[in-house]
């Protein structure tokens, strides 16, 4: 084999062992939310450190338009893939009542019901009292967690007029706060569903001439790197998602050697900045 230089051919190789050694990483979002989002390069970065030391190759299987989801559906079929991990579940997982695919297929998550409360209570422990939340689109299921864990610790004191739904950028949060200047809501501190939601808040703070963090606290969630780089620093809650890339991918290759579905939800902290 050495002399004629053999290479086993891929799709041979799959008939006989009943395997292609490929595991699809499937993207429901657009591939432009995809490249401007870190949460997605975190995970993905997980994944792909995890499979490197296996014989498993992920790819990328867009599935954004309705064409993209009738291609992968056929691709599933034909069963072109050992596995596939679904980086960008809009609806259908996370903490749904009663978990009703506990046992169909795994899941791996973060809590944001607990980041919610540890946000909050950071806030509280503040001494901040009018307090306002900025949170992405809202009929996503991490923002119905993550406000949930807020009002588990906030109460009556977010009411939904203090509630704003926007998209997950730092314009989104810029034009968000903007709108809360104008209604001239009475406000102490911002809690951001994002890293990059707080970041445009900020600025909006800045030029209105509002201090941070001396007029009003503000808490993003996710720990990205654009927390650092804010000005203040952003204290934020941290969601480990690089090492949920490491836990799906491995999950993955434990599932096509013929284990059982699991549910595995992993915790979040809270890391104390200057913006508070």
């Amino acid at each position: 084999a050495k002399e004629v230089n053999f290479v086993p051919n891929a799709r041979g190789r799959a008939l006989a062992v009943g395997r292609t050694e490929i595991i699809a990483v499937l993207v429901t979002e657009p591939l432009s939310e995809l490249f401007s989002d870190p949460t997605y390069s975190e995970f993905l970065s997980g994944i792909t450190e995890e499979l490197s030391e296996s014989s498993y190759l992920p790819v990328i299987l867009q599935a954004s338009s309705t064409h993209e989801r009738n291609r992968a559906r056929e691709h599933f079929e034909r069963r072109s893939f050992d596995a596939v991990i679904d980086v960008s579940p809009y609806k259908g997982c996370g903490q749904l009542e009663g978990h009703p695919y506990r046992d169909v297929f795994s899941t791996v998550y973060s809590d944001d019901e607990e980041g919610g409360r540890f946000a909050a209570l950071a806030m509280k422990g503040r001494g901040r009292k009018d307090i306002v939340a900025v949170l992405g689109p809202q009929d996503n299921p991490a923002v119905v967690d993550r406000l949930r864990g807020y009002r588990a610790v906030l109460g009556e004191d977010l009411p939904d007029a203090n509630v704003i739904y926007t998209g997950w950028n730092s314009g989104d949060g810029y034009q968000a706060m903007h709108l809360i200047l104008a209604r001239k809501i009475a406000f102490d501190g911002v809690l951001c569903g994002s890293d990059r939601i707080a970041a445009g808040v900020i600025t909006a703070l800045n030029e209105a001439g509002l201090s941070v963090p001396a007029d009003v606290s503000v808490v993003g969630f996710d720990d990205h790197e654009i927390a650092t780089r804010c000005v203040p620093a952003l204290t934020t809650v941290r969601q480990p998602l690089r090492e949920e890339g490491h836990m799906a991918a491995n999950i993955a290759l434990d599932m096509i050697k013929g284990a059982e579905p699991t549910t595995s939800v992993m915790h979040m902290q809270l890391i104390q900045r200057d913006s508070l």
